[in-house]
C-alpha cells in the first residue's frame, strides 16, 4: 500500500523518440506507486494504469517522418554524411516539426480543454525539443517545473538554468572531439555552440512562440522563453564515468542509469541459444532510430559475413523483418530485451547510443560501436578513450574490418577488465539514479517556490556573466594608454626638434 498524498503532476513528455520515454516512463512510473497522480502528454504512450492517465499526441510521428512510430526509419548513409553544423540545424528543424506535430493532435485540445482550476501541483517536461506547450504553466497558475532529458547535456542548457558552458574542455554533442583538442578543434567547437545557441534561440524559440501564440486559446501567455527559465530543477542523463566533466549549476541533476532495472530471467529459448556458443554470444542492435532491415544490401551482406567468418560466436541480432539464409550461429528478433541479455554477452555491437551505452557499462560489457549521428560519435570516442570500446566507421565499414574489431574487443581481457572497473565505478553511489531523481521531485513539490539555487547568469546574461564587458573595458583602457604614450612620444620628439642647436665657440 503507498501512501498518496494527492499532488497532480503534469508531464509534458513531447519529444517523439522511444529512447526518451524509456527513461521518462521510469520517473512517471516511480512516482505513480508512491501514490502521485500522473497525467501524461506523449507522442509514445502506454495503456492506463493506476495513476497514470496518458493523452496522446497521435500527429507527431505522422508530422515528423510522414510515419507511424512503428514504421518510422531513418536513412543511414544520408546520416554518416551530415556534417556538424548541417546535424545542428536539422535537429532544430525536427524539433519544431515536432511541435508542430504536438498543436496538431487531438491531444493537445484534450489538455487545453482542461478546466483551468483543475490542480496542478507539479509539471514536469522533456526540454530537449524546447518549450513547445509550457504555454500549460500559464493556463495552470505557474506550478514548479522539473526539467528532464535522456539527451544528456545538450549545448543550450545554459539558456534555460544558467551557469556556463566551456568549449575549451568540454566536445559539443556533434563532433567525435575529446578534451584535449587543437586550437583548430576549440575554434571549431566554439563555433558550434555559439551556433547552436544563436539557431535555437532566434529560430526555434520564435517559431515556438509564434505557435503559441497562434494554437493556444488564451492570448495572454508569456514569451516561451521565459517560461522556461522558471524551472526549478533540472535532471540529467550524465554522470562522469562516461560524461567529460563539467560544471553544472546547483539545480541541475546528474542521474544517469535512472531507466536500468535488475535484469528480468530471459526465455528460455533465447537463453539457450545465448549458452550455446562456443565462444560465447555477442548482441548486435543499431537502436530505435536505424533500423537493421532498412540497410543496403551491401551492408548487409557485411554484417552476415561476419557473422559466417566468426562461427564460434552466436549473434543475436535486432532485425525488424524476416531474413531468409541466415547462418546457423545468427538469431533475429524485431525486439529484443537488451538490459536483460547483456549480462549474458562477451560483447555488444551498438550504434553508441547514450542509453545503450549506459546499460553496456552498467552490465560490464565492452563494445564495438559503429556511431550514425550527432551524440552517438562523441560517445563512441569517450568509451574508446576509456578502453571499453574499439569504434567502426560506417563509411568505410567492411566485414574485414568488422571481424577484426570483433575479434579485438572479444579476445583481448583489457577491454572487459576496463568495463567492469568502470561499471563499478558507475553503480557505485549513495542512492540509486531513480530514487535520486524522485527525491528531487519531491523536494521541488516540498518547496515549489524555492528559487535559492538558480544561477545568476539567467539574470546577468552571458555578456556580463562571462565579464565580457570588463574585458573590453580593460581593452579600452589599454588603447587609451598606448595612445596616451605615443602622443606624449610625439610631443617629446617635437620638442626635441624644435630646440635650438648651440653655436661653436671661436
Amino acid at each position: 500500500v503507498h501512501y498518496s498524498n494527492g499532488a497532480n503532476i503534469l508531464c509534458l513528455f513531447t519529444i517523439a523518440s522511444p529512447s526518451h520515454h524509456i527513461w521518462n516512463i521510469e520517473i512517471a512510473k516511480a512516482l505513480a506507486t508512491k501514490g502521485y497522480n500522473l497525467t501524461i502528454v506523449s507522442s509514445d504512450v502506454e495503456a492506463n494504469q493506476p495513476n497514470l492517465t496518458f493523452i496522446h499526441l497521435e500527429q507527431v510521428y505522422s508530422e515528423l517522418y510522414n510515419a507511424t512510430a512503428d514504421s518510422e526509419a531513418l536513412d543511414v548513409i544520408a546520416l554518416t554524411k551530415v556534417s556538424e553544423i548541417e546535424i545542428t540545424i536539422a535537429l532544430h528543424y525536427l524539433f519544431l516539426k515536432m511541435c508542430v506535430g504536438q498543436f496538431k493532435s487531438k491531444g493537445f485540445s484534450v489538455i487545453e480543454n482542461y478546466p483551468n482550476n483543475f490542480k496542478v501541483d507539479l509539471i514536469i517536461y522533456d526540454f530537449t525539443n524546447g518549450p513547445c506547450l509550457l504555454g500549460l504553466m500559464h493556463k495552470f497558475n505557474y506550478p514548479p517545473i522539473v526539467a528532464v532529458s535522456a539527451f544528456g547535456n545538450p549545448a543550450f542548457l545554459q539558456d534555460i538554468m544558467g551557469g556556463h558552458k566551456y568549449p575549451a574542455y568540454v566536445p559539443h554533442y556533434s563532433t567525435s572531439y575529446d578534451t584535449n583538442m587543437s586550437f583548430r578543434q576549440r575554434l571549431f567547437n566554439t563555433f558550434l555552440y555559439v551556433f547552436d545557441s544563436m539557431v535555437r534561440k532566434y529560430y526555434l524559440i520564435r517559431q515556438i512562440q509564434s505557435l503559441s501564440n497562434s494554437r493556444f486559446n488564451d492570448k495572454n501567455i508569456p514569451h516561451v522563453g521565459n517560461l522556461e527559465k522558471r524551472t526549478n530543477i533540472m535532471l540529467l542523463n550524465t554522470h562522469t564515468s562516461h560524461d567529460y566533466p563539467e560544471p553544472l549549476p546547483p539545480n541541475v541533476i546528474p542521474v544517469a542509469g535512472l531507466h536500468i532495472r535488475e535484469p528480468k530471467p530471459l526465455p528460455e529459448n533465447l537463453l539457450k541459444f545465448i549458452l550455446s556458443g562456443k565462444k560465447g554470444s555477442i548482441l548486435v542492435s543499431l537502436g530505435t532510430n536505424v533500423r537493421s532491415d532498412r540497410l543496403s544490401k551491401e551492408y548487409l551482406n557485411m554484417f552476415l559475413d561476419t557473422f559466417t567468418e566468426l562461427s564460434d560466436y552466436n549473434f543475436i541480432w535486432k532485425f525488424e523483418s524476416d531474413i531468409t539464409n541466415l547462418p546457423k550461429n545468427v538469431l533475429v528478433k524485431a525486439w529484443l530485451p537488451q538490459a536483460d541479455i547483456l549480462p549474458h554477452v562477451k560483447a555488444f555491437v551498438t550504434h553508441s547510443g547514450l542509453l545503450s551505452t549506459q546499460e553496456s557499462i552498467w552490465r560490464g560489457v565492452p563494445m564495438i560501436t559503429i556511431p550514425f549521428i550527432a551524440d552517438q560519435h562523441r560517445n563512441s570516442r569517450k568509451s574508446v578513450l576509456n578502453g571499453i570500446a574499439e569504434n567502426v566507421d560506417f563509411k568505410t565499414m567492411t566485414a574485414k574490418i568488422l571481424v577484426d574489431t570483433i575479434r579485438k574487443v572479444v579476445e583481448s581481457p583489457s577491454y572487459t577488465e576496463k568495463v567492469q572497473k568502470l561499471s563499478l565505478y558507475f553503480r557505485d553511489r549513495p542512492i540509486k539514479p531513480l530514487d535520486h531523481a524522485i527525491w528531487w521531485i519531491e523536494w521541488v513539490l516540498r518547496h515549489p517556490n524555492d528559487h535559492h539555487m538558480d544561477s545568476p547568469v539567467l539574470n546577468l546574461g552571458s555578456f556580463k556573466s562571462n565579464s565580457y564587458d570588463i574585458g573590453l573595458f580593460i581593452i579600452f583602457l589599454i588603447g587609451l594608454v598606448i595612445v596616451a604614450i605615443r602622443k606624449i612620444f610625439k610631443k617629446v620628439r617635437k620638442n626635441n626638434t624644435k630646440l635650438p642647436k648651440s653655436k661653436k665657440s671661436n
